[in-house]
């Protein structure tokens, strides 16, 4: 009874004073506008039948650059933004403008305004305004929008208000971290920031970088057999498997949802394993029933964890559908999972908001190369944020075969310091590339690099000049790189080389588009044990397939 008294008191309150009116462009309109240290409002009416009605409301918060305004130019800022929102009512229209600040109804009347002043009062001019001063205590309607800004609103809208002609010298200041991507026909910048991807949703709500990110509750076994049980779709097939019945009959399914009926059609291929349902996942040929791992089936409940902790964690890297996918069938199952998948990348705000738009290109030529370490691309990324170990590039050094990428921060790009980190990190690990490609940069043409390479026998070639397509494969990888480190840097952006150990463990862990396996696989013959593994329930006994069949070549 009480949500149907509810329910009718809404009713009543839509249907009554006060309701939003319909414009009637017969009628001059009244404009009340309000400005306050954070947010403009303004609420548009006009008087029909005796009465003031409302038309519509506005309420919108400043940047940073326009919190700082005086009081008087915040006021006509809330006015230039009125008369923006409402432009299609009020343009041609009697318009009774009414404010609580005494200052704006003598900006008309200035003799030389320069700069921003001269512009807004030239676009005051396009309406036919009569400005008047209301009293504060009067003025409450557009004060409460002001000092309210709906957050959650998606017409909420926090960025430049400003006029066309002062749009791109604001934004350059507005803007804390600058995105700027490196794009082959463009002149190179002379530094790089990492851009703070952050939605209205997300303020301040960053993906943790921190050990802490991988403790995960409800993945011990006891869980994990509690939550099949409780699924509704899969506790009929874990009571029928545990009491080793045999395969149900088509009509027991056929009225169940499609996640029962996809399981039913691989009743052969499941098995309950330390009291878990489990499927057998084929890595190569299916005529090969010895060469196959178990795919834990993950709940409804515990899909959300796995997207987590395979697209939004450091050592996950946010990519994409395909790499995501390829990692996540090596553990867990379930029906439509490719289809979630997708759809849960395109859904994550910070996918989308350094998504870059695709552009058609002729395609690139292939250098052949038919062994690891026969030819090492090599390249600079930077200048990125100074951080606190006082590094600002990177080096990259990317295996054309296996496509294994190493990425050591660096506090500079001397010839000195980039022979020093080649030979004692890269070179004493994985021995020395029969050929070393690189672009035409003052650090790769120095003597001192020259040398080096002339010593331990190494063919030096380099890329054609300003044609950074002929060094593609480690030029590619430099843009996934700032992709990854964007999701991960905190305000200050000076802790991207402590995450970029973990982001390169995501990167050499997912399937490359050009291989067709994860450069790991390509240049050790294996996976390595990723942070999830550690926390999910194992099958009992070893397990049936061997990374040397998984290599399809």
């Amino acid at each position: 009874m009480s949500v149907k008294k509810a329910f009718q008191q809404l009713k009543s309150a839509l249907t009554s004073t006060p309701v939003l009116a319909y414009p009637l462009p017969n009628l001059p309109f009244i404009l009340d506008t309000d400005a306050s240290d954070k947010a403009v409002g303004a609420v548009l009416s006009q008087i029909q039948d005796g009465l003031e009605r409302v038309i519509a409301y506005m309420s919108k918060s400043m940047n940073i650059h326009e919190q700082a305004y005086c009081v008087t130019r915040k006021e006509l800022l809330a006015v230039i933004i009125a008369l923006k929102t409402f432009h299609h009512y009020l343009y041609g229209q009697e318009v009774l403008l009414r404010t609580d600040n005494a200052a704006v109804s003598w900006m008309k009347n200035l003799k030389k305004p320069t700069g921003q002043t001269a512009r807004w009062l030239e676009e005051l001019g396009t309406y036919n305004l009569t400005v008047t001063h209301r009293a504060g205590r009067k003025h409450s309607n557009a004060d409460a929008l002001s000092r309210r800004p709906c957050k959650s609103c998606e017409r909420q809208e926090s960025g430049n208000h400003t006029s066309d002609d002062e749009t791109d010298e604001i934004q350059l200041e507005e803007t804390d971290f600058v995105n700027q991507e490196l794009h082959e026909n463009e002149e190179p910048t002379p530094r790089i920031e990492i851009v703070r991807v952050c939605t209205r949703s997300q303020t301040g709500n960053q993906s943790s970088a921190t050990p802490s990110g991988y403790c995960i509750d409800g993945w011990d076994p006891d869980s994990i057999r509690q939550c099949q049980l409780e699924d509704p779709d899969m506790s009929l097939i874990v009571t029928y498997l545990q009491e080793k019945k045999n395969k149900p009959d088509w009509d027991q399914v056929s009225k169940g949802t499609s996640f029962q009926k996809t399981i039913w059609r691989q009743w052969d291929r499941l098995t309950i394993n330390n009291g878990m349902l489990y499927r057998k996942f084929y890595c190569s040929d299916k005529d090969d029933v010895d060469n196959f791992k178990l795919q834990l089936l993950v709940p409804k409940s515990h899909q959300k964890t796995v997207f987590k902790y395979f697209h939004d964690v450091p050592s996950a890297g946010h990519l994409g559908p395909d790499k995501m996918l390829s990692r996540i069938q090596q553990l867990f199952y379930w029906p439509a999972m490719k289809r979630s998948i997708t759809r849960y990348c395109k859904e994550c705000d910070q996918c989308a908001a350094r998504k870059s738009l695709k552009r058609n290109k002729a395609p690139l030529g292939q250098y052949l190369v038919g062994e690891p370490m026969e030819r090492v691309a090599i390249d600079i990324l930077g200048p990125l944020p100074l951080t606190k170990r006082q590094n600002r590039y990177v080096l990259v050094l990317c295996d054309c075969f296996s496509k294994w990428t190493e990425a050591y921060a660096i506090p500079d790009q001397e010839s000195l310091t980039i022979a020093r980190t080649i030979v004692n990190e890269f070179i004493c690990r994985f021995g020395s590339p029969l050929q070393l490609h690189s672009d035409q940069g003052r650090s790769f043409e120095a003597k001192l690099f020259q040398d080096l390479c002339d010593l331990l026998k190494i063919d030096k070639t380099r890329s054609t000049s300003q044609h950074p397509q002929s060094n593609g494969s480690v030029e590619r990888f430099n843009r996934t790189l700032l992709s990854m480190l964007t999701f991960y840097c905190q305000n200050d952006q000076r802790n991207w080389d402590e995450i970029l150990p973990q982001v390169m463990m995501a990167y050499r862990s997912s399937v490359h588009a050009s291989t067709g396996q994860t450069p790991n696989m390509m240049m050790f013959g294996r996976n390595v044990f990723l942070p999830m593994e550690a926390v999910i329930p194992r099958p009992d006994g070893p397990n049936e397939s061997t990374s040397l069949k998984q290599i399809n070549m």
